[in-house]
């Protein structure tokens, strides 16, 4: 995160701008980065909860590329281009309380939407940057091949999926029980002693 004109600003991805920047969607991370700075001190739990989330999804990322090599490239109908894909506000805390890059835009607007980080050759977005629901969905082809692989491969992804996922519950609670805490003032900048 970088301070700009005096408000912290998140670093957004990419930075070249091939995805344009919308106002709504960075006056929203901005609000979040301010919200975040001012409790940093208190959302240790929460950022090590990430840190895990962060080094769990790294694990699954090989795991989903593979399935995906195997599967995307004969799909007649690619979950990317027919599934309605959004950014949520636990992928946003995640990104945040690591400080890692924030997609410039919403994933998509609506239903007919396509998502704008679909090129010809995958999603531009860097995986851990991506939305959960993304990383995490596992389509019928790629449960079949996981089924041939027998039930410990199976077992071993859904695994770390479902424990991203309650990770990432944890996460939030843990942050919204942090930040809405009354924060302490020390008494001599409480208005009361302020004569």
């Amino acid at each position: 995160m970088n301070s700009l004109y005096g408000k912290t600003t998140p670093s957004l991805w990419p930075e070249n701008g091939v995805v344009p920047l919308t106002p709504q969607w960075q006056e929203s991370n901005c609000a979040l980065a301010r919200l975040l700075a001012i409790h940093r001190r208190a959302l240790g739990k929460a950022i090590a909860v990430a840190v895990e989330i962060r080094r769990d999804i790294d694990e699954l990322t090989p795991l989903m590329a593979a399935l995906c090599r195997r599967t995307c490239r004969f799909c007649p109908e690619p979950c990317c281009i027919s599934n309605t894909v959004w950014i949520d506000f636990r992928d946003l805390l995640f990104l945040h309380l690591l400080e890692e890059p924030i997609p410039p835009c919403q994933a998509t607007s609506g239903p007919d939407d396509p998502c704008p980080f679909l090129s010809h050759h995958g999603c531009r977005l860097p995986p851990r940057i991506r939305p959960w629901m993304c990383i995490q969905y596992v389509c019928p082809a790629q449960r079949a091949v996981l089924k041939k692989r027998g039930r410990p491969a199976a077992a071993s992804l859904l695994g770390k999926i479902e424990r991203i996922e309650k990770n990432r519950v944890r996460m939030e609670a843990e942050v919204t029980r942090r930040v809405t805490r009354p924060m302490r003032t020390s008494p001599s900048s409480s208005p009361a002693s302020s004569g």
